[in-house]
């Protein structure tokens, strides 16, 4: 099961991103150049510092899963082909064994293969492959290791579960609708080359960073035969009718889902979401939850008679932290199993009595996963941690599964990439790392966790990564790197980012200032009005009473000081150059820069107008203005890079460009980096690669020798 973050639903919207660390003056044309030529090699020095080239040799673990019966796990070995500039995900099976693990390639990357899961059998697995243009649902023998389609119709088929008795698998699937069209147009001759038709569009969302513009219709929950057949619908209406997957009752006569029942015109933030359940062959869905918020992920007990979930209650506070809640199906309140632990859970799994859970939860950088029960209480820490996958940066998450004894995990490398761990019994019983050989290469310096305490005494946790050969008699450039969220966390876990920084000469800091996740809802919330802050504000004092502590140490420059960040980190970035000038530069990537413009042009504008600044932006003239970063920007005299993605719908470049063109009013040395058709994550792994490059030659430009 894949936790994205153990906060990631609107609060965690604002995904970070990075800046840093190169050589002298280069214009933009020398990037690139400089960018070809590192990409181009392939030749790897014998222990050599991390290199851009290294994004396309290394890979990562993910997508876990455990057989029912526990002797064999499912998981992924992700890498980026050089020559596609793309993703390609392997499937591998592990054979659990006594002392430790067999492993063999069981799908290639080429299939494209996405959602493998295991039947109840332990002996098939389902997974989404395209086939005849569209992705279809393929079952495979896994001791035959041939995987056959089962359906072949117009449907888009995900989010797959399968019958308690295998014998069915749902499947969640958009219902296209026809394309409005502005009427009255002559009919188009054939063979002509006319523009594209215009977008129609009438409803609060009608775009996401991730898919785009959406497409007329419906999501639908269906089911089809596992040997193949026609699918049946279960739900109907010309607006969506499930969010995510469906989770079968233990007897196989109903599936339980998350869906906003509301009109599609009103459905406006993530607080309408319940929880429902649905006969498997279809009629009237029965409601189980009406709380005042956002119910997902539901599960019924082994015996059917106890319904869990994560829940996030609205709040018009910047975080509502989703815990583990259960309701018994016969009636009775809703407990929140999780309400003295405090901090986020990202996923669970019912033990097979019924008496208790298992969660994953965020916890001071770390993901850990942990049973607790049922009634409440303590949870006792099964996986001390589990390891981010984000690669990009050192943000936590990670994946993990159990079945029959046994737990698989991606493990926490500061090194390397994420490999899977499995445990029995409480010990680890065999690793399976793809970064042996290429960490063997690498010269990599040390990684060091540290804490300080903030203006007003509060501690924050943070870590530094410092260069290969570090020498500490000689002087080193900060540079300080700031995650997004704002509610999101770093952890001590690789980032090729931090690494390529470290390897241009740079010490990286980063953090987790009051806002992050972790370490419980109030330091969540301690950018929100009622907790004493505004955001961005006092976190601002972390970051830069974190700088202050570095810079103690003898070997710290104070000469060279750097700023940066991503999305939430983009946001701090301009606010902090706005209130100091002790930066020689700054990188602000995919920045919020005027909440105005953000909360009326986001995908995710609900929650700046219920969450993160509330209240109409015409209705609040000055608190808006206030609260962004752009009202400082006369303020501002350090030479500052943008960069965004064109297609960024999360933070839209018109914010990277407004700041950009005042910058160059103002005759501040400015610099914008637009990336071609790229969203929020900032595209495709060269695009990750160029951003970084222009960072690290950014801030060389103004190192003081």
């Amino acid at each position: 099961m894949v936790i994205p973050g153990p906060h990631c639903s609107a609060e965690c919207a604002l995904a970070s991103v990075a800046a840093q660390p190169l050589e002298n003056d280069r214009t933009p044309m020398k990037i690139a150049l400089l960018a070809a030529g590192l990409l181009a090699s392939t030749a790897a020095l014998a222990a050599s510092p991390v290199e851009p080239a290294d994004l396309y040799r290394i890979s990562m673990t993910d997508n876990v899963e455990v057989s029912p019966d526990g002797a064999h796990v499912l998981f992924t070995r992700m890498q980026f082909d050089i020559q596609t500039d793309r993703r390609v995900t392997e499937w591998w099976l592990a054979r659990v064994e006594k002392t430790g693990l067999d492993k063999r390639l069981l799908i290639p990357g080429q299939v494209g293969a996405g959602g493998v899961t295991w039947a109840p059998d332990g002996k098939r697995i389902a997974y989404v492959a395209p086939y005849l243009g569209k992705p279809q649902i393929w079952v495979m023998d896994v001791a035959e290791g041939i995987g056959r389609p089962i359906t072949s119709g117009a449907l888009a088929a995900r989010s797959l579960a399968w019958s308690p008795d295998g014998a069915r698998i749902a499947f969640t699937a958009r219902v296209e609708a026809p394309t409005p069209r502005i009427e009255g147009m002559p009919e188009k001759p054939a063979g002509a080359t006319w523009a594209p038709d215009p977008r129609l569009i009438s409803d609060w969302q009608y775009r996401t960073n991730d898919g785009g513009y959406i497409k007329a219709g419906a999501d639908h929950l269906f089911v089809v035969a596992a040997t193949g057949g026609t699918p049946t619908q279960l739900t109907r209406g010309d607006a969506d009718q499930i969010e995510g997957g469906a989770h079968w009752s233990p007897d196989g006569q109903s599936l339980v889902y998350s869906a906003d029942s509301r009109p599609a015109a009103e459905r406006r933030g993530y607080d309408g979401v319940d929880l429902y359940r649905i006969s498997a062959t279809g009629g009237t869905p029965e409601r189980l939850t009406s709380i005042d918020g956002g119910e997902r992920g539901g599960k019924l007990s082994p015996d059917g008679q106890v319904l869990a979930w994560i829940g996030q209650p609205k709040t018009t506070k910047f975080y509502s932290q989703p815990g583990l809640w259960v309701k018994k199906l016969a009636g009775g309140e809703p407990v929140l199993v999780t309400a003295s632990l405090d901090r986020p859970v990202g996923d669970f799994e019912w033990a097979k009595d019924g008496k208790s859970l298992t969660v994953a939860y965020g916890d001071v950088g770390l993901v850990k996963v942990a049973s607790i029960p049922v009634s409440g209480g303590p949870a006792k820490v099964i996986v001390p941690a589990i390891g981010g996958t984000r690669l990009y940066l050192p943000s936590s998450g990670g994946d993990w599964s159990e079945g029959g004894g046994v737990h698989a995990f991606t493990t926490v490398e500061a090194d390397r990439p994420a490999a899977l761990g499995v445990m029995k019994a409480g010990k680890l019983i065999g690793k399976i790392d793809f970064n042996d050989k290429w960490r063997a290469d690498k010269t990599i310096g040390a990684m060091e966790r540290l804490t300080w305490k903030a203006p007003d005494g509060l501690t924050i946790e943070g870590w530094i990564q410092y260069p290969p050969n570090f020498d500490p008699a000689k002087k080193y450039p900060v540079a300080l790197e700031i995650h997004g969220g704002p509610n999101g966390d770093y952890g001590p876990y690789f980032s090729i980012t931090h690494q390529l920084y470290a390897a241009a000469g740079y010490v990286v800091l980063w953090s987790n200032p009051r806002g992050s996740t972790g370490y419980g809802e109030k330091f969540a919330n301690g950018i929100t009005p009622e907790y004493g802050g505004e955001y961005p504000g006092p976190d601002l004092g972390d970051l830069l009473a974190g700088v202050d502590e570095v810079l103690k140490r003898p070997w710290a420059d104070a000469r060279n000081q750097f700023i940066g960040g991503g999305s939430g980190g983009g946001v701090l970035t301009t606010f902090a150059i706005g209130k100091t000038d002790r930066f020689n530069a700054a990188a602000a990537l995919r920045p919020v820069t005027d909440w105005s413009i953000q909360a009326l042009t986001s995908d995710i504008s609900a929650v700046t107008l219920s969450n993160w600044v509330v209240g109409n932006p015409w209705d609040n003239r000055d608190l808006y203005w206030r609260r962004s970063t752009f009202s400082l920007i006369g303020n501002v005299k350090t030479p500052t890079l943008l960069i965004t993605g064109e297609a960024d719908y999360r933070t839209p470049i018109a914010q990277t460009e407004a700041y950009y063109q005042a910058l160059k009013v103002r005759g501040i040395p400015a610099m914008m980096v637009r990336l071609p058709e790229a969203n929020h994550g900032m595209g495709r792994p060269s695009q990750w690669l160029q951003s970084n490059l222009a960072v690290i030659d950014w801030y060389n430009r103004f190192l003081v020798k």
